[in-house]
């Protein structure tokens, strides 16, 4: 699945969720909204019919219009109210607009309700007929005060955008958490498929060479012999020039040799061993070799450290590094550490040699290259090889004139 197809998967749900919360939200407030102002007109005509009831008994007591308005200056919530004769002429108002009263003829008589935008807000006006008990027709005209709806409203749409925004939001890292989960597992299945015919191109490659390797080492196994028998058997003169050429075909045999090596499959012999003996085994057996008049071998190390590898593997592994530290070391120390930390093993290797160039240093894990006259170029090859075998890993930092350390991590015991 392309990217593009994988963003479109899963953004696409994420959207389309977000939208049908946003218009499922959208009608309800609507329809919170209509069912609120639904209750405030049925409140205000409730109101209406008690005010008229009341005005009604008022006037039949010789009460004006103003001093009965008096006795409801304490509703806060009815901004105006206005009393009318039949011809629509106001007879007595209260307002608290300080003596304005929204009110027109061309509003009265078209319809019994309606909603006015004032400097407080929205306010509903209500306008109604009665009859007082003298047989005369009166008019009722309020003004409700919508504040509190839409104050309501306002902290509905509120809580709305903090909602929508946390939902979007989570929705948000939730779909980029499994967009990312599929990108890196769809990453992992393609350099999976891609290792898998690697390892199948190196099967088929190793298959090859080690026909042509067993196929060349038959006939310059012949061919030493021969030279062995004809170095034997010339006069003294062609000795030298015969045992020359003899050395020649076992440096191609012994070439041949490491080259199957390097591509033969590891065949791993695992066992348990004190990592702290083989090192010191190792260091025994470059002492006898020399190498260490000049160059101290140090172990430091805190426990006895156990590890489960191939033994023989491993020792080849530490006997590369120690023998091209030693090497590179003319004079000072050569020291091991080893450390373990929660069933994970590093193994440090430094030397206070020469270090290593920038050249050196991108090709240094390459088959077949050396800066060395002699050497072959497979050690660190096979090295590295070895340590991914086992599952670990081989790192390394050198500089110039300052020496080099390698690291090697593997899981202990």
């Amino acid at each position: 699945m392309k990217k593009k197809a994988l963003f479109l998967f899963f953004f696409l749900p994420l959207i389309g969720i977000v939208l049908l919360f946003f218009v499922l939200s959208t009608v309800n407030r609507s329809y919170i909204k209509t069912k609120v102002e639904d209750l405030v007109k049925e409140q205000l005509r409730s109101t209406a019919e008690i005010l008229k009831a009341n005005i009604s008994h008022y006037l039949s007591e010789d009460y004006k219009a103003d001093e009965i308005f008096e006795l409801y200056s304490g509703e806060e919530n009815i901004y105006y109210m206005a009393l009318l004769d039949d011809k629509k002429n106001i007879l007595g108002w209260r307002s608290q607009f300080e003596g304005y009263l929204p009110l027109s003829r061309q509003t009265i008589g078209e319809k019994e309700s309606w909603v006015i935008d004032s400097p407080v807000g929205k306010i509903y006006n209500f306008f109604s007929s009665f009859t007082a008990p003298d047989n005369k027709n009166y008019h009722i005209y309020l003004g409700y005060s919508l504040v509190n709806l839409e104050e309501m409203m306002a902290y509905s749409q509120r809580n709305f955008i903090i909602l929508f925004s946390v939902i979007a939001g989570i929705g948000i890292v939730f779909f980029l958490g499994i967009y990312q989960i599929q990108a890196r597992y769809i990453k992992k299945e393609k350099e999976s498929e891609k290792e898998k015919r690697e390892k199948e191109r190196f099967r088929e490659i190793s298959a090859f060479t080690s026909g042509i390797a067993h196929e060349i080492k038959n006939p310059l196994n012949s061919l030493s012999l021969l030279l062995e028998l004809l170095q034997k058997r010339s006069s003294r003169e062609l000795r030298e020039d015969v045992s020359q050429g003899r050395t020649e075909v076992q440096k191609i045999s012994r070439i041949i040799d490491l080259f199957s090596a390097a591509l033969k499959p590891m065949n791993l012999q695992k066992e348990k061993f004190v990592l702290k003996d083989l090192i010191e085994d190792i260091f025994e057996s470059l002492r006898r070799e020399g190498f260490s008049e000049s160059v101290d071998l140090q172990y430091s190390g805190d426990k006895e450290v156990i590890i489960n590898a191939d033994k023989a593997l491993m020792s080849q592994v530490f006997l590369n590094l120690l023998r091209n530290s030693l090497e590179a070391t003319e004079k000072g120390a050569v020291r091991v550490q080893v450390k373990e930390y929660r069933k994970k093993v590093t193994i440090t290797i430094t030397d206070s040699g020469r270090g290593m160039s920038d050249e050196e240093k991108k090709r240094i894990f390459e088959p077949f290259y050396s800066n060395k006259k002699q050497g072959m170029g497979v050690g660190l090859y096979l090295t590295k090889k070895i340590i991914e075998a086992h599952q670990g890993r081989i790192s390394f930092d050198s500089h110039r004139g300052q020496g080099t350390s390698f690291s090697i991590q593997i899981k202990g015991e």
